[in-house]
């Protein structure tokens, strides 16, 4: 029977003293658990109520498609024999910690931001399940919704619909403008919605490699040994050493500095002005600037060290004369150097030798790692990760022991990892076989990972995006099989790291005074 009709009857059989028998109060949470607070001709009591409120009809949407930093909207019908006290929704990524609902019409409602939530998976599905409490605290059977596939894929395009290209590693602008070479000799820029930026655009000199972008202009080299800045109406004079350039170029202000397997280092500006400086043999990785602005070039095993004067011809610094000689760090060095928060350099050869090179030239070696092992990355507490040739992440340390030495094992070769500051820290690890991994910085295990190439091809090392602050950020990877994958990660760029991805930074200036 309904309680107000059972107190009804109890008034209308001349039981007195309701009042009196009863707490008087002016809303349910006056009352204990276990009652609610009911009108009667004296006056408002509290009055037993052992019947739950009922909950049917729960349904969410998100999307299409639900995106790991959406929106879940969760919708429900909620009815009680007098009143309803609160309702929740409940996600299965932590099911301690309920959303309040707001009623709006019929209807209970709640947004419930996906990005608030732990999300150890690139995709899964979440269920959302809905309870409600009367007045007096009286709980609803929780009600599930049907389940919604959540995934960190913002999007993937292909930057040549008529081909195949390969993709290089990509540079990030500070609006979100993601720019990248490809095998074609092309140029391409995608916004963040993966939209194309005005058409691509040809070089002439094979295929383009890795960009770096300073204000309005795009550096980018070729392999035919050709130096490009896009985007400011001048090209750099003779700027051509006729072998491949080394990476994405290094930015230095205005300037570009970049080397090339000719044996020369080159420094160009946006006024079309360009410099050669012979180097001691192929300079096949990129070149580094320090925070002291002195530029590093790894060539034929040896590393220069260059002075860069307001005439911008280089000079070098580590000369035997009066200074260190260039000091040895292996044979040649092909990967991607990294530059510690003392200036230290961090190289890796080919012959698997990790160096460590203080400012004064003084060269140790801190282990062997695999033949085929990416470069380096510097944490924020100085310890190095290397993706080895032998498919893992290995961490050192010169200070300390590391929290560990190896990861996980990864289906394929690393590149060079990202390292993402947040909720728990991660580096996120793109390999040879197609495979994009985020591995728990604290203690090497694989947080997720997906196959994001369906061909198994390699991708380049990752560049990011992401509002300063935000709970997550956007990871662009790129890949031999033509395709630029945008991905949903969690946290930003580990910005107290001193070196934290490849090239440094999202705009990939190479320079550790730049801001990462």
């Amino acid at each position: 029977m309904n309680r107000m009709l059972a107190l009804a009857a109890l008034l209308a059989a001349g039981c007195s003293g309701v009042k009196e028998d009863r707490s008087g109060c002016a809303r349910s949470a006056d009352c204990p658990a276990g009652e609610t607070c009911a009108a009667t001709p004296d006056g408002a009591v509290c009055w037993p109520d052992a019947q739950p409120p009922a909950v049917s009809g729960v349904a969410v949407t998100c999307g299409p498609p639900c995106l790991r930093d959406g929106t879940l909207r969760v919708e429900a019908t909620v009815a009680d024999d007098h009143e309803v006290g609160e309702v929740t929704v409940a996600l299965d990524l932590d099911p301690s910690r309920a959303v309040p609902m707001t009623r709006a019409g019929a209807r209970w409602v709640a947004q419930v931001p996906l990005e608030e939530f732990p999300f150890p998976a690139f995709e899964r599905a979440v269920v959302a399940t809905v309870t409600a409490r009367d007045g007096a605290r009286n709980a609803s059977v929780p009600v599930d919704a049907a389940a919604q596939t959540v995934t960190r894929l913002r999007w993937a395009q292909a930057a040549d619909s008529g081909a195949t290209v390969a993709l290089s590693s990509p540079a990030v602008d500070g609006s979100g403008t993601v720019v990248l070479g490809a095998s074609n000799g092309m140029v391409y820029r995608f916004d963040g919605a993966g939209l194309p930026v005005g058409e691509p655009v040809q070089l002439a000199g094979g295929s383009a490699g890795v960009p770096s972008v300073e204000g309005s202009a795009t550096w980018i080299g070729t392999q035919g040994g050709s130096l490009y800045v896009l985007d400011v109406g001048v090209s750099p004079a003779d700027c051509s050493p006729g072998e491949p350039i080394a990476g994405p170029p290094t930015l230095v202000g205005a300037r570009a500095v970049a080397g090339s397997q000719a044996g020369v280092v080159i420094v160009a500006d946006t006024s079309g002005f360009c410099n050669q400086t012979s180097a001691l043999g192929p300079v096949a990785a990129p070149v580094v600037v320090t925070a002291a602005g002195s530029v590093i070039a790894a060539s034929s095993g040896t590393l220069l060290k260059f002075g860069l004067p307001a005439s911008g011809v280089l000079r070098s610094e580590w000369t035997g004369i009066d200074s260190p000689l260039p000091p040895r760090v292996g044979d040649a060095v092909v990967q991607p150097l990294a530059v510690d928060e003392t200036d230290a350099l961090w190289t890796v050869a080919q012959n698997g030798a990790l160096n460590r090179t203080a400012a004064d030239a003084t060269t140790t070696t801190i282990a062997t790692v695999p033949v085929g092992s990416s470069g380096p990355i510097v944490l924020a507490d100085g310890s190095v990760v290397v993706g080895s040739g032998a498919g893992m992440l290995q961490r050192f340390s010169t200070a300390s022991a590391p929290p560990w030495a190896e990861s996980e094992p990864l289906n394929g070769v690393p590149a060079v990892p990202l390292a993402l500051a947040g909720t728990r820290p991660a580096l996120l690890v793109p390999t040879s076989t197609g495979r994009l991994y985020a591995v728990n910085a604290d203690d090497g295990k694989i947080a997720w990972s997906v196959k994001l190439s369906a061909t198994g091809q390699a991708l380049q090392p990752a560049n990011i995006h992401g509002a300063p602050g935000a709970a997550t950020s956007t990871a662009y990877v790129a890949g031999a099989d033509g395709k630029l994958y945008a991905v949903i990660v969690d946290g930003q760029l580990d910005r107290a790291a001193p070196w934290p991805k490849a090239f440094h930074d999202p705009r990939n200036t190479g320079n550790a005074g730049a801001l990462p």
